[in-house]
Order: structure tokens, then sequence, then C-alpha cells
């Protein structure tokens, strides 16, 4: 049998030899979940473009509405300090969109800064402990371990630092100081050829409010101007900000078709990681294969093998349990129908195809019933938030890889030994034990070997195998068979 690597015995070289694929396996089904979460909320994103469409064309409908309004309140002969009013408005709504962005970006540095922390305080130290203790024969030292610990490559504190102080330095600038008021309405706050673009906010508020005072000389029509362009101002706020959510839920789209492909290449890596640990049993037990082909006698009827299993009926009913509704028209409806899909496409390649070959299997499944299976959820389509959490549901249980198994076992005549007769099963894992074991030298006690067996495969079984054992261990044996033990030689 081939060399164990310095393992004490054979399963600890079994487990070094799969652990590695095993935890591949583990990590790309992570992936494939977090993935599909990524791709639920991109999707939700596709679904709202209609959404902020239309609401984007409402809030212009109202911005031009209250503009409407607000012009109808002009007197005659004002209509150069409102020209002056609109110019001064439209510079100081630049102005609070400079501020909003700025805004955002500090306080996205803030969150990034407690994440920052989270990971060293945290989810580094843990991520550490946990490959301690997944690879703790690798017999390294404390020392050697700290250099495993997660942290960022640069020196992010001082980075971050700098960005949110950059960022109140942009914000302050372009909000300034209120300038103290003036006793006459009729002296500007700004020169007339001044750039009202580089401006601060305070300055330009104030040039507004002392326009409004003189658009009119009735309180109550400058109250109602400067409420109207309140809500101009407010509604245009609001405006950019859909524009902005609009113009990323159009981009949803493209980003989840790319997610789409990385989740698939998470699921082929998946099935690369258990054919590789197939692919190990293999060789790990390839010699006992080979030497049970060689034997003679009982031991012939023997094989060994390692093979994938698909618990398709596990993976179907768990869909038809909790994810669609069999009762609705459809192409699922009744029990049964799911498993007998997934049998035709599926099941070969989960079973005997490549990780390329499971992939194109699961994108032709997804093509034929994807849509379908989805139409048969039991939660409608306009209850989105529970709708969206089936779906990702759908999503987990579609890329799945629980219900793939690597069944590696001894068969007698196509039967696995565990599903023999206790008598039968006793015989041939003596003969088995006996062929195979030539390495072990501590003695040895059987009871009634020939239970179970007539004479004449006694002695073809079990002498020579006895006579075997007998020259490299203490043998001892019970039984009604004085045949075997004069053959055998057991007695001197």
């Amino acid at each position: 049998m081939e060399s164990r690597d310095g393992a004490i015995d054979f399963a600890e070289l079994l487990e070094d030899r799969t652990q590695r694929y095993r935890l591949a396996r583990q990590r790309e089904a992570q992936a494939v979940a977090q993935i599909s979460d990524r791709i639920a909320l991109e999707l939700e994103k596709e679904r709202l473009v209609e959404s902020y469409t239309s609401q984007v064309v409402q809030k212009t409908a109202f911005i031009n509405n209250y503009t409407a309004d607000r012009a109808r309140l002009i007197p005659k002969g004002e209509y150069e300090r409102v020209a002056r009013h609109a110019a001064v408005a439209a510079a100081a709504e630049s102005v609070r969109a400079n501020v909003r962005a700025f805004t955002n970006q500090r306080q996205i540095f803030l969150t990034m800064h407690d994440e920052v922390k989270d990971l060293r305080l945290n989810r580094a130290p843990d991520a550490l402990r946990q490959m301690q203790a997944r690879y703790r024969a690798s017999g390294m030292s404390e020392k050697q371990w700290a250099q495993f610990l997660l942290d960022y490559k640069g020196n992010v504190d001082n980075d971050l630092t700098g960005f949110i102080a950059w960022a109140e330095g942009k914000i302050s600038d372009l909000k300034g100081t209120s300038p103290p008021p003036k006793h006459d309405d009729n002296i500007s706050y700004i020169p007339n050829d001044a750039d009202l673009t580089k401006l601060p906010l305070a300055l330009l508020e104030a040039e507004m409010g002392r326009l409004e005072k003189l658009v009119s000389a009735d309180k109550q029509t400058q109250r109602q101007y400067s409420a109207l362009t309140s809500k101009i101002t407010a509604e245009s706020a609001a405006l950019e900000t859909l524009k902005q959510m609009l113009a990323d839920a159009s981009g949803a789209r493209d980003r989840a078709r790319q997610l789409l492909q990385d989740r698939e290449a998470a699921y082929q890596r998946a099935f690369e990681a258990i054919i590789a640990e197939q692919t190990v049993l293999e060789q790990l037990y390839g010699p006992l294969m080979e030497r049970l082909r060689a034997a003679l006698g009982t031991l012939r009827n023997l094989s060994f093998s390692v093979e994938r299993v698909a618990d398709v009926h596990r993976w179907a009913t768990e869909a038809e349990d909790n994810l669609i509704d069999l009762r609705r028209q459809g192409s699922f409806k009744g029990r049964g129908t799911l498993l007998q899909r997934a049998n035709e496409i599926l099941r070969a390649a989960w079973e005997r195809g490549s990780a390329a070959k499971v992939s194109a299997a699961m994108a032709e499944f997804r093509m034929l019933y994807q849509n379908e299976l989805l139409e048969h959820s039991p939660v409608p389509r306009s209850d989105q938030a529970e709708f969206r959490t089936r779906s990702k549901r759908f999503a987990q249980w579609l890329f799945s890889t629980d219900h793939i198994e690597i069944r590696y076992g001894i068969e007698y005549d196509g039967v696995d030994i565990r599903k023999l007769s206790p008598g039968t099963r006793g015989i041939v894992l003596l003969l088995l034990y006996l062929a195979l074991d030539d390495a072990d030298d501590r003695p040895l006690i059987i009871d009634q070997p020939e239970e179970n067996l007539d004479p004449k495969s006694v002695f073809d079984e079990l002498v020579a195998l006895f006579i075997e054992a007998k020259l490299k261990r203490q043998v001892i044996m019970v039984t009604h068979n004085a045949n075997l033990v004069i053959n055998t030689e057991l007695i001197r």
C-alpha cells in the first residue's frame, strides 16, 4: 500500500488528503450563497427602474408647477430681480448638491473607518482562530501564526482620517459663513459680475432672501414666494437623489449578469473540489482495488468502488416542501414532477460528469425551468419583501451541493456488504481481514470462523489464509470444525 506520509494510520492519511477539498467545497458553497444574495438585490433594483422613472417624471412635474406658481406671483417690473433670484437659486442648488456629495463621502469614510476597526478587533482575530483550529497540526508557533492575522496593506487609518478631514473641509468651504445682515435690502450681497458658481452657500442664500423681500412689497406674497422657492429647492434635491437611484438601478441588469457568471463559476469550482476529493479517494484505495482484482476464491467476488451519489429525491423534496406551491397550475403541479425533471437533466452530470458538464447541465435546467419554478412560488410577486426572501432561498437551494455525497465501500457480488445477511457479512469481512491485513503482528482471536460456510468452503477459503497468518502472528481460534484446526496446523 502507498506511503502514509507519516500518518499514524490510514484514517489520518485519509483525513489529511481530503480535508483540503472538503474545505474548498465549503468555501465555494458559501460564495454561491453570498453571490445569490447579491443577485437578488440587483434584480430587485432592476424591477424598480420603472418606479424610479415614474417618480422622476412626477418630481419634474412638481418642480415645473411650483416654478409656474412662483412666476405668477411676480409683479410687473420685477422680472430682472426674479431672473437674478433664479440665477442665484440655481447656483445655490448646485452648491447644495456638492455639499450632499461631500457629506455622503464623509459618511462613507466614517463607516469604512468603523469597518477597519471591526476587522482588526473582531473579524480578523476570529478568522485566525478558526484557521488555527482547522490546521492545529501545522506545528506553527504563535509568532508564525501571527503572520496570518489579516490586516490592510497600507496605513488606511491615516488615509481615512485624511479623507474625512478633506471632506469636512470641502463641506465647510462650500457652506461658508453667513454675512452680516444689511440695513438696506437694496444693497446686494454679491456684485453683479461675480461668478455665482464659486460662491459659498451661506452667501447665496442670504442674497436669495434679500431678493425675495424685494420681489413684492406685499408680505403675504413674499411668504408665498419664499415657500414656493423652498419647495422647489426640496423637490430639486429629491429629484437629484432619484436620478442617482435610477442610474444605479439601470445598471443593475449588467451587474446581475456578471454576478450570474460569477455564481456559475463558483458552483463549478465547488464540483471541482468534489471531484478532486473523489480522485484522492480513488488513488488512496487504488492498491486495495488491485489486490481484490488479483485475489482468488470468494475474494474475487469482492469489489471496492468510489462514486459520487446525488440524493436527487432529497434535493427535489426540499423545494417541494418549502419553495414551490404544488397546487398551482403549471409544469410543476403535483409531487414528483421536479424529481423527474432533475433526473432527466441533472442526475447524470451530478454523479458522473466533469465540473464543466455539471455547470452546463445546471444552465440548461435553469433555462428550461427556473422561471416556471419561480411562478410556482407560494408567495405572490406583489408581496415584494417576502418574494425577495423566497427568491434568495430558491437560489441557495438550486445551487446547493449538500445532496452530493462521495460514497465508497466494498461490494460482494454487486451487493453492498452492509446489506448482506449477518452471517455472510461476517465471513466476507473475515476473509477480507485475513487477506489484506498482512502488516499486523498482534495476536488474532477468532470465534467460529466456519459458521455459515460448508466444509469445502472452509478448506478452500480459510485454511490457506490461516496458514499464512500464523506465520506472522499468534492465532487463537474457537471452532467446532476439527478439520479446520488440523489443516491449518494451529495445534502442534
